[in-house]
């Protein structure tokens, strides 16, 4: 596990007991409550002193404890805080120092139940703090993606990994949803101590088909360490300071505990090789996940994922899934035939097959998908210019020639001499031009390590077979 404690980890009678009876030690014996959430909390707020943090979390407990339980209370204070014998108290009461030892063990286990619904408490109310730090989900449930949050929070709990994650993949594949959902399910897991979200976009594609401008300066790697300061350091510690020296704090921060730090839309950045070396100095034990439709292959120390188009079967459950939601019962209760038309169109983009099942409040399916083959209407052309608009414009002529020869080949991809008879470029200019169009997502590049296949996605080729022919002009 990642996480100094995990949410089910709550503390037993027993070590409330020997929380109590380390009341006046030092904190060389440490806590037996350290691993809580409250009390690790506690300890920051306490300026590291766990022994201190340790009696706030009981005395707490205590006070909570004695508005039912009065008598309970009083006879652990007495006990422990004011450092009375069994054997006085037995006296004092009257009674046999059995029966002080059986009243004990009772108000402690009552102790522990308090303890319990505070730590829960604790860890629900720092859940949805955290939670309240990622962006507004675009999603209600994501399908298909099952086994890429295992195998990243499995990455992720490995400590010799590098501490750099990208997700890069094409437009609307569900970059941006892997993420959140990761940090949520970590989250879940107490694995953070904080987290951060920042991102570059200054485009949002709302379902309805328009594309939106957002009102915000371009992010620089200068901004970027201004604004995880601002979430990640307390105002008092970054009022005035210089950039760098907000820099050292943060750099500090990351080094003492876990937390994951989301960069979104990273291609959008001004200088994002700026940013990038600065990173794996900055990080620390903590985390940083990179989003971006580019790759960044040349970088060092970053792990890459290429988030992949879902798998039919899993693109025909999104559909379902949105149709149902939107009250659409004739498409959620539609043959699989039907639907795999769907597939067939726009592959298993998320965002498009969202959006095609919108349009299916006002269209029928196959006027849609004539739009789509035929690169027409608003909806569908803003949903171009979004996902290909500028990587197309900001390709060179030999990249442009490969990429316009990648509809000619099937869907299980070409190998390299067959891309190169299509688009008759040198080899040279075609192992540029490929190397190119794989690192901004257009083309797959898909084998093992001897032989490879270049292909793309279906909607890919929808938009070099209709839409791209107007840019061109």
């Amino acid at each position: 596990m990642m996480s100094e404690c995990s949410p089910t980890s709550l503390p037993t009678n027993e070590q409330v007991r020997k929380a109590l009876g380390l009341w006046h030690k030092g904190v060389a014996p440490g806590s037996p409550l350290a691993d809580t959430l409250l009390v690790r909390q506690a300890t920051e707020a306490a300026g590291g002193n766990l022994r201190l943090a340790t009696n706030q979390v009981l005395l707490q407990a205590l006070t909570e404890l004695a508005v039912h339980h009065t008598d309970e209370a009083d006879l652990l204070r007495v006990r422990y805080l004011d450092a009375n014998t069994v054997q006085l108290l037995a006296i004092r009461r009257n009674v046999a120092e059995a029966t002080i030892y059986f009243q004990q063990q009772r108000a402690i286990a009552l102790l522990t139940a308090v303890i319990h619904q505070m730590e829960q408490s604790a860890q629900r109310q720092r859940r949805a703090t955290l939670e309240d730090r990622l962006p507004q989900p675009t999603y209600t449930k994501l399908v298909g993606v099952e086994r890429q949050i295992e195998h990243l929070a499995r990455l992720m709990s490995a400590p010799d990994m590098p501490r750099l994650i990208m997700l890069d993949g094409i437009g609307g594949i569900g970059k941006s949803s892997l993420a959140d959902a990761l940090l949520r399910t970590l989250i879940a897991q107490d694995s953070f101590a904080d987290v951060a979200w920042i991102s570059a976009q200054r485009q949002f594609f709302h379902l309805d088909g328009a594309l939106r401008q957002i009102p915000r300066p371009a992010l620089t790697a200068e901004t970027f360490v201004d604004e995880l300061a601002e979430i990640l350091l307390p105002g008092s510690q970054q009022q005035g300071r210089e950039r760098n020296q907000k820099l050292v704090m943060l750099q500090a921060r990351l080094a003492q505990s876990i937390h994951c730090v989301v960069v979104d839309n990273l291609e959008m950045m001004a200088d994002a090789e700026n940013l990038l070396p600065m990173l794996p100095r900055l990080a620390g034990q903590s985390w940083f996940i990179l989003i971006s439709r580019h790759s960044f292959y040349a970088e060092p120390g970053i792990y890459h994922l290429r988030v992949p188009e879902l798998a039919e079967v899993d693109a025909l459950r999104l559909v379902r899934q949105e149709a149902r939601q939107r009250n659409l019962p004739e498409l959620a209760s539609a043959a699989d035939a039907d639907l795999r038309q769907i597939y067939g169109a726009v592959g298993g983009n998320p965002l498009a097959l969202r959006l095609i099942v919108g349009m299916s409040h006002v269209h029928p399916l196959p006027t849609i998908l004539t739009d789509i083959a035929a690169a027409r209407g608003e909806s569908i052309e803003a949903l171009y210019t979004h996902i290909y608009r500028r990587i197309w414009m900001s390709l060179d002529e030999p990249s442009r020639r490969a990429l316009l020869a990648m509809p000619l080949m099937s869907e299980q991809g070409g190998e390299l001499e067959l891309v190169q008879q299509i688009c008759q470029l040198s080899p040279e200019e075609l192992r540029y031009a490929l190397t190119t169009l794989v690192s901004l997502n257009l083309v797959d590049s898909r084998g093992d390590l001897y032989h490879r296949r270049f292909a793309i996605h279906n909607l890919t080729r929808s938009f070099l077979l209709e839409q791209v022919a107007r840019w061109q002009i």
